[in-house]
C-alpha cells in the first residue's frame, strides 16, 4: 500500500511540473509587464515577446506628437530590439525552423506583428539574394541582425532634378524622374547589429546580405494599403560630377 501510494505521488508531482513549467511563459510575461508598468526596467533588463511588444506599443503612439523626435525613438526601438534573443521566442523560431526558399533570387518574409501604428517583419536571404535601392514614405525603420551579415548602404535626396519622361508596361504609364543621392551610410552589419532609418535621414537604402542572412525589421507605421515605396536606380559607377559620396538616380512613379 506505502510503495502504491509513493508511485502515484511521483506521477502527481510530474504532472503538476509539467503543469508548472508550461505556464511559466505566462507568468513571465505578466512579470515583465508588471515590472514595467513600476518602471522596473532598464537597459539591461532582458525582453520575452511579449514584454517586447508592450513596450514597442507604447513608443509608436508617439508619433501622434508634434513634432515627433525620429531620432529619439529610433534609438529607443534599437534599444529595445538589442534586448530581446530573437531566435529564443517561440514563435520567431517557428518561422525560422519552416523557412524554405520558395522565391529564388528573392528574399523570403513573413509578418511577425501588425497594427496601425507599427509592424515588426522577420527577413530571410540566401548569399546573393538583396533588397535595392528603395525608400519608406514617411516611416523609420530599424533592423536587427539575427544572423549572418549584410551590407547597409544609406541615402538621402540632394537635388530634385526638374527633368523627366514617361514609359510605358503594359497597361500602365510611369513617369521616370532624376535626382541626385547623398550616400550618408555604408556599413556592414553583423549578427547583432542594429541599423536605423528615419523618415528624414538615411531613408533611401539597399540591403546586400554576405551570406545566409536573418533580420527583424520594425516599420513605423505600418505599411498600408496605400503605401507606395519608391525604387531607385543608383548610378554607383562614380561620383556625381566627381563629388565623393553624391550618386545620379532614378526612380518612377504610376503616372495612370
Amino acid at each position: 500500500m506505502d510503495d502504491y501510494k509513493r508511485r502515484e505521488f511521483i506521477k502527481l508531482s510530474a504532472l503538476g511540473f509539467v503543469t508548472i513549467a508550461t505556464q511559466l511563459n505566462s507568468i513571465s510575461a505578466y512579470a515583465q509587464k508588471a515590472n514595467a508598468h513600476f518602471g522596473k526596467w532598464n537597459e539591461d533588463t532582458k525582453l520575452n515577446w511579449d514584454a517586447f511588444l508592450e513596450r514597442l506599443s507604447q513608443l509608436a503612439k508617439t508619433q501622434h506628437e508634434v513634432p515627433w523626435d525620429q531620432k529619439q525613438y529610433t534609438d529607443q526601438v534599437r534599444q529595445l530590439l538589442l534586448q530581446c534573443n530573437f531566435p529564443a521566442f517561440e514563435n520567431i523560431k517557428k518561422e525560422m525552423d519552416a523557412y524554405e526558399n520558395k522565391r529564388p533570387n528573392w528574399f523570403e518574409s513573413a509578418s511577425l506583428h501588425y497594427e496601425m501604428d507599427f509592424q515588426v517583419s522577420l527577413f530571410q536571404f540566401e548569399k546573393g539574394e538583396y533588397i535595392p535601392h528603395h525608400d519608406h514614405p514617411n516611416m523609420t525603420g530599424v533592423l536587427n541582425v539575427v544572423s549572418g551579415s549584410l551590407l547597409a548602404k544609406n541615402y538621402n535626396v540632394e537635388e530634385q532634378s526638374s527633368e523627366s519622361r514617361e514609359i510605358k508596361s503594359g497597361e500602365k504609364t510611369f513617369e521616370v524622374k532624376k535626382c541626385i543621392l547623398r550616400e550618408v551610410e555604408n556599413e556592414i552589419l553583423k549578427t547583432g547589429d542594429v541599423g536605423l532609418l528615419t523618415a528624414d535621414e538615411g531613408n533611401i537604402h539597399s540591403i546586400m546580405p554576405n551570406e545566409f542572412t536573418q533580420m527583424v525589421d520594425v516599420f513605423t507605421p505600418a505599411y498600408q494599403y496605400n503605401t507606395n515605396a519608391n525604387w531607385y536606380k543608383v548610378n554607383e559607377d562614380g561620383f556625381y560630377q566627381g563629388k565623393e559620396h553624391l550618386y545620379e538616380a532614378e526612380y518612377s512613379i504610376t503616372r495612370f
